[in-house]
């Protein structure tokens, strides 16, 4: 098996559904905290892999846009 680069198509389908599935981690993760939040007291591990998430893409974005200005 072969594997060949993607087309543009490929690509933007590709990053549609990253970006849905990103979102829908994000909302996922938000609402389960602020449930366990006000429930329990606590926001629990949860908020903690929110952050960490948001952190990574938010950094990795930042590095691969400064490599594409330069």
């Amino acid at each position: 098996m072969r594997l060949r680069k993607p087309d543009e198509m490929e690509k933007h389908q590709s990053d549609q559904s990253a970006k849905n599935g990103f979102i829908f981690y994000t909302l996922a993760l938000f609402i389960w905290s602020m449930y366990d939040f006000f429930i329990k007291g606590n926001s629990g591990w949860q908020f903690t892999i929110l952050l960490l998430g948001n952190v990574v893409y938010f950094w990795s974005r930042m590095i691969y846009n400064r490599k594409m200005n330069t």
